[in-house]
């Protein structure tokens, strides 16, 4: 079977820890999450990384973008900004890049901001909603409300930009209520892709010393990844990609003790995925009139390590629940990806896209 899939795009990073944020949220220590510390680059600085980081670019990788993270882009001062988008685009008019992105607050995205980027190869920009409940974003400092998001994400379109939201379940007096609210408004906005980010607490921070004195309880890892994986299921209900859960395990957030509490673990993603295949295992064996106590499964190569599950796990639940005496996962690349079958039955098992509708229904 061929591989049509388009290759990644090669972003290069450029981190602006907590610049141009004219708040500090609850949760953030930007330099411990981004793994940089606060710091204006020089125009020189950024054209020497956006320099070292072509270099690394092998033939296999797709199109290039320069991706301005951690901090309000929209917010820093505009001639700062204007300075750093110049470096950009001067690779962009050599050639060597295709376009910029960056992260931003809701309440920065106005009419008139956005046409200051004009002259620039802005392709897509990320927005951190983090909530779309006002009493949750106000218990969090954020400074801004759902509907400076609902606000933003219109601009966003009329300007012809990619739009993507980030979440953040979890935080101060979030409930599994106002989690799936959430996730439900921000699905209705239609953004591009979405990011969904379960609050950890990490050293340094206001939530810190609310988890410290007990104000503030973040969730277990288990909820985490049922909470995840319920909204991976709704956006994906929609067509919206889901292109990462969980904070990215950078160098600093690995310390011991930076973070000191909440559902963080490296694979957190794999995490999610893996519960989900594991519904559509149990799902498929239960719908299944006589069972050998042998199964195969298979599934597309790429989805293997989904169904195994982190260090087997769920072929040991498999085993467990339904008693078998031996349970084997084969790679099979003529089956779509996110699809299961039993091997010896004659169609293929559901699909993620039925599965959907089991994990929504208890929502």
């Amino acid at each position: 079977m061929a591989n049509n899939l388009t290759p990644k795009p090669f972003i290069i990073p450029i981190f602006i820890p907590n610049m141009g944020c004219p708040h500090r949220c609850v949760f953030c220590d930007q330099a411990s999450i981004t793994g940089h510390e606060d710091g204006k680059l020089s125009r020189r600085q950024v054209r020497e990384r956006i320099s070292e980081f072509l270099g690394f670019k092998g033939d296999h990788r797709g199109r290039v973008e320069v991706a301005f993270y951690g901090g309000n882009f929209l917010g820093l001062p505009r001639s700062y900004r204007q300075n750093l988008l110049d470096e950009a685009q001067g690779f962009v008019e050599g050639g060597q890049v295709e376009s910029i992105r960056f992260s931003t607050r809701p309440d920065t995205i106005t009419r008139e901001t956005l046409k200051t980027l004009a002259p620039y190869a802005v392709r897509v920009l990320k927005v951190g909603a983090q909530s779309m409940d006002d009493s949750v974003l106000s218990l969090s400092r954020r400074g801004h409300t759902a509907e400076d998001t609902r606000r933003s994400v219109r601009h966003l379109k009329d300007h012809g930009l990619k739009v993507g939201l980030q979440i953040m379940p979890g935080l101060p007096g979030d409930t599994p209520e106002t989690i799936f609210e959430t996730g439900r408004r921000v699905a209705e906005l239609e953004p591009d892709f979405v990011r969904i980010y379960p609050t950890v607490v990490v050293k340094n921070t206001v939530l810190e010393k609310w988890y410290d004195s007990g104000r503030f309880k973040p969730l277990s890892l288990a909820d985490a990844i049922e909470l995840t994986k319920r909204l991976y299921l709704l956006f994906k209900a929609g067509s919206i990609s889901v292109i990462r859960m969980g904070l990215q395990a950078v160098g600093s957030l690995l310390e011991p003790g930076a973070v000191v509490g909440g559902p963080f673990h490296p694979a957190f993603g794999h995490l999610v995925h893996s519960e989900i295949f594991l519904d559509l295992a149990v799902r498929e064996l239960e719908m299944q009139e006589t069972l050998s106590k042998r199964i195969t499964l298979k599934v597309h190569p790429h989805d293997v390590p989904k169904l195994r599950g982190l260090r087997n796990h769920n072929i040991k639940q498999l085993i467990q629940r339904f008693r078998l005496k031996a349970l084997q996962v084969l790679p099979d690349p003529t089956l779509p990806e996110n699809a299961l079958r039993v091997a010896g039955l004659p169609q293929p098992g559901f699909a993620i896209r039925k599965i959907k509708c089991y994990g929504l229904s208890k929502l």
